[in-house]
Order: C-alpha cells, then sequence, then structure tokens
C-alpha cells in the first residue's frame, strides 16, 4: 500500500514539472495572415501585450535597421 502511495506522490511531483508561465500559441492552420493580422488588431483595442507575430502589421515598424 504504501508503495501506491509513494508512487502517486512521486507522480504528482512530477507532473507539476514543465514549462512555467503562458505557453506559446500556434498560427493557425487556414487563412493564417487574416487570422494573425485579425488578432493583432483585437489585442491592440483591448490595449493587451502583442504577440511577437504582431509586429510584421504595426505601420511604423521598419523591416531593415
Amino acid at each position: 500500500m504504501s508503495r501506491i502511495v509513494l508512487a502517486l506522490t512521486a507522480l504528482t511531483l512530477l507532473s507539476a514539472c514543465g514549462i512555467k508561465g503562458d505557453l506559446e500559441r500556434p498560427d493557425p492552420l487556414w487563412n493564417r495572415e487574416e487570422a494573425i493580422r485579425r488578432e493583432c488588431q483585437a489585442a491592440a483595442e483591448r490595449n493587451q501585450p502583442q504577440d511577437p507575430r504582431c509586429a510584421q502589421y504595426q505601420s511604423d515598424v521598419q523591416t531593415t535597421p
């Protein structure tokens, strides 16, 4: 019985390991450019942090240094 409890405790502790913080959202499968642009626009309207993919859709971003 104690082995089962020990095994369950170990599995519980190991399940807590992993990526801390927010997970990155994958790109959409269909209409990728349009969906990313729409999400970036919605995030900008709600004053939320911008996803790194939104940099290409900002009007004052320079692509060359």
